[in-house]
């Protein structure tokens, strides 16, 4: 039992395995997030994170990605993903092959400076939520940090802003 809650308390996604997911930069009177993460383990117990992204509000452009990532000294470490396996939508509408191509090739310019480098990101308590401090190959970037709820799919929340 206590080597159950001494790996519970370094697993910082444990309420995933539970059906909560992750509310970035939540608006809790709007039940809005940035962005929503989720996560799922493989038998072999490989971690899969979706993450559904606002690219833009208006016109509602959202992102929903998949990549594996793996826990690292109570944080979860993992790579930015190629954009190309990237689905987009546009006021809740699948976007054209035309429209998907540009977003690709915007989000991977956005993104090339920390492509294919090592992001961990660890949550602290801070007031009522957590907030996620961002490393990126090993060096704080404060810039990445973000307030992140844990929510029940249940209560509603949505991606957008």
């Amino acid at each position: 039992m206590l080597l159950q809650a001494a790996a519970a308390a370094v697993d910082p996604i444990a309420p995933a395995w539970q059906g909560s997911v992750q509310c970035h930069n939540p608006d809790r009177d709007q039940k809005t997030c940035q962005s929503i993460g989720s996560y799922t383990r493989a038998a072999d117990g490989t971690i899969q994170n979706t993450a559904v992204v606002l690219l833009n509000p208006q016109p509602a452009i959202v992102m929903t990605s998949m990549a594996p990532v793996e826990i690292k000294a109570g944080a979860v470490c993992g790579k930015i993903s190629s954009p190309d396996a990237g689905a987009f939508t546009v006021n809740g509408a699948p976007a054209s092959a035309d429209v998907t191509a540009t977003l690709r090739a915007a989000v991977a310019t956005t993104t090339s400076s920390i492509a294919d480098r090592e992001i961990c990101t660890s949550y602290v308590p801070d007031a009522d939520a957590l907030m996620a401090q961002v490393r990126v190959d090993g060096v704080r970037r404060p810039d990445f940090d973000m307030r992140v709820l844990w929510v029940d799919p249940s209560e509603g929340f949505v991606v957008g802003r």
